[in-house]
């Protein structure tokens, strides 16, 4: 056998050991597993007690088992010597003399002989009752700790040594054949769905749908804030704005003159920021809307003595409420960030809503009034006892709400001609938490044709990654428009974990290459449409409040798709031949990222 063909089947033997679609964690899992059971100075149960870590881990059994070539007469008994002062030194209780407890040790672990093996149980379980609390004391410590050490380094080193192994095959695949062109997605032909389905096949309890009277996608800075200040400008009783993130700049300034305006004309207008997102707004901003007559809250203030589960939650939605009938919701924030490069903005690329209607405008009135209420007016010290105090009253004030079993009663709504089926889901404090995402993964299930995805900071669970890999395996088409520059870099890699799992499940991926992509938009089958400040992330589902609409609507669904895939034909496509020959410390560094997605 040639040198070639002896390295092309060594190949084939560790292609078939390590399983290609083995992902390097599972890989290092069963190696560290074995690690952990190689610091047990019994021969005999290594073996067993390698495989059974190993599944405990999830990791690869096969190569759990490597780790056992190690392990010999010549280093089990320096090294249970070793584990045994190891141990001895953080053993709190009374100790053997160290001649007697060495040569006990040694019998234990000599006793062991693989020509008789069931004499050799028998001989180790008599040697290990002969070592007596004192020396088994500090034994199973300094077992425990180093095989934890040896778990613990080698796992990362293996991680470390496949992704390499498996990137410099890829790059060599590459230099030799060339890199693959994807093709372009193509929805699938089928026939539009008629209003009733998009409620009864597609909509999570369509009975809690409203009828709007127009909806209108807004994309961009450019097309949202011209609408949102004229509104504004033509409102005659009341003006409600909530945002996450308020700026002094260009568009905050536009908007704090538009206030003011209002104001004068007799209008009631409230302002709702919130106080982490808004961090750096210059006090004299607020003070000259306050002057001019505007009843300004902020949510949640950073002070010192407010505790950090409170901290913690911030207020993400974006609404403008104008007279009871008109109202702007999605991810678009007040400042020069979604303006065009060219008017001095970043030109972050977002989505908004307009509703007109006073069923949808009295939904989203409703959450403005829960989060004016739990949020503190401007330059107002309460005292613990007032915010407790204001807490109660606020609860006992809420209507009281129907059972599950006696809302799931109700029919569907059916809207005249010319209307449009909107279901507003938003959440609380404590309550209401994953309703989005019930929404959305009733959807997914329910998809025949495509799913199109444009979210900022795509770290979905994984409940969420697992109805998109099983949606792609139908053959539906999933597509993800993600950030490929984000404002929060740690996020951005948190979400690069993840493109292995699902690219070799059949998502594709687009990464946006304009700067930064800051929608939070779905839509399935030209049926069912979603639009919001909902990021697909554990800080929206646990932390934040939130607000999605949800349109059961195939004319509003085709433009929505009609956009997404606008942005599509700009994105470049993620391909796993070139995900996984990225550099190892680029691995590295999204694997530990992504450690850390539940405070992103």
């Amino acid at each position: 056998m040639t040198p070639w063909h002896l390295r092309a089947r060594t190949r084939v033997i560790l292609r078939k050991i390590f399983r290609q679609d083995d992902s390097p964690a599972r890989i290092a899992r069963g190696i560290a597993a074995g690690f952990f059971a190689t610091a047990l100075p019994l021969p005999g149960l290594q073996i067993p007690l390698s495989l059974l870590f190993a599944w405990i881990a999830r990791g690869n059994k096969v190569v759990a088992l490597f780790p056992q070539f190690l392990s010999n007469a010549a280093t089990m008994v320096p090294m249970a010597l070793a584990q045994y002062k190891i141990g001895a030194w953080l053993w709190p209780g009374k100790q053997m003399e160290a001649a007697q407890a060495t040569a006990a040790i040694r019998a234990l672990v000599e006793s062991w002989q693989w020509s008789a093996p069931l004499e050799s149980v028998k001989e180790s379980c008599r040697a290990a009752g002969d070592l007596g609390l004192h020396v088994l004391g500090p034994l199973a410590v300094g077992v425990l700790v180093t095989g934890l050490l040896m778990a613990a380094v080698s796992y990362p080193l293996a991680v470390i040594a496949v992704w390499d192994w498996r990137a410099r095959r890829g790059r060599r695949r590459i230099r030799r054949y060339g890199r693959q062109v994807p093709r372009p997605p193509v929805l699938p032909e089928m026939p539009a769905p008629a209003p009733v389905e998009c409620l009864t096949r597609y909509a999570w309890a369509p009975q809690h749908f409203q009828c709007a009277e127009g909806v209108k996608l807004l994309v961009d800075g450019r097309e949202a804030y011209p609408e949102m200040l004229a509104a504004i400008d033509g409102a005659q009783t009341t003006a409600d704005l909530e945002t996450y993130t308020l700026q002094a700049d260009r568009i905050g300034r536009t908007f704090q003159r538009a206030l003011k305006r209002a104001v004068e004309r007799g209008v009631q207008v409230r302002l709702l920021y919130d106080s982490l997102g808004s961090l750096g707004l210059p006090g004299s901003y607020i003070q000259e809307l306050v002057a001019a007559g505007v009843s300004v809250a902020v949510y949640h203030p950073l002070v010192l003595l407010r505790p950090s589960w409170a901290i913690n939650r911030r207020n993400h939605r974006k609404i403008l409420l104008v007279d009871g009938r008109v109202a702007f919701m999605g991810g678009i924030n007040i400042t020069d960030d979604y303006s065009p490069p060219e008017e001095g903005g970043r030109g972050w690329r977002d989505t908004d809503l307009r509703l007109d209607g006073a069923q949808v405008a009295e939904r989203l009135a409703g959450l403005f009034e829960y989060d004016w209420a739990n949020a503190m007016p401007y330059a107002h010290t309460a005292t613990p006892g007032d915010r407790l105090k204001s807490g109660m009253i606020r609860r006992l004030d809420k209507p009281i709400m129907f059972s599950r079993a006696q809302a799931e009663t109700a029919a569907p709504i059916v809207c005249a001609p010319g209307g449009v089926a909107v279901q507003i889901l938003g959440n609380e404090e404590f309550r209401y938490r994953r309703h989005i995402r019930r929404a959305y993964l009733h959807a997914i299930r329910r998809a025949r044709r495509y799913i199109l995805i444009e979210n900022g900071y795509f770290i979905p669970d994984r409940g969420f990654r697992r109805a998109l890999r099983r949606a792609a395996r139908r053959g539906v088409l999933v597509g993800v428009l993600v950030a490929r520059e984000s404002d929060v870099k740690v996020a951005a890699l948190a979400s690069r974990n993840l493109y292995t799992e699902l690219l070799s499940s059949g998502v594709r991926l687009f990464e946006w290459p304009k700067g930064m992509l800051h929608a939070k938009t779905a839509v399935i089958d030209d049926a069912w449409a979603a639009v919001g400040s909902y990021n697909l992330d554990h800080r929206s589902l646990v932390h934040q409040l939130e607000v999605v609409a949800v349109v059961a609507d195939p004319v509003f669904a085709r433009r929505l798709r009609d956009q997404t895939m606008a942005d599509l034909a700009q994105c470049r496509e993620v391909t796993m031949e070139e995900h996984e020959v990225r550099p190892w410390h680029e691995m590295l560094a999204e694997s530990g990222a992504y450690l850390l997605r539940y405070w992103l």
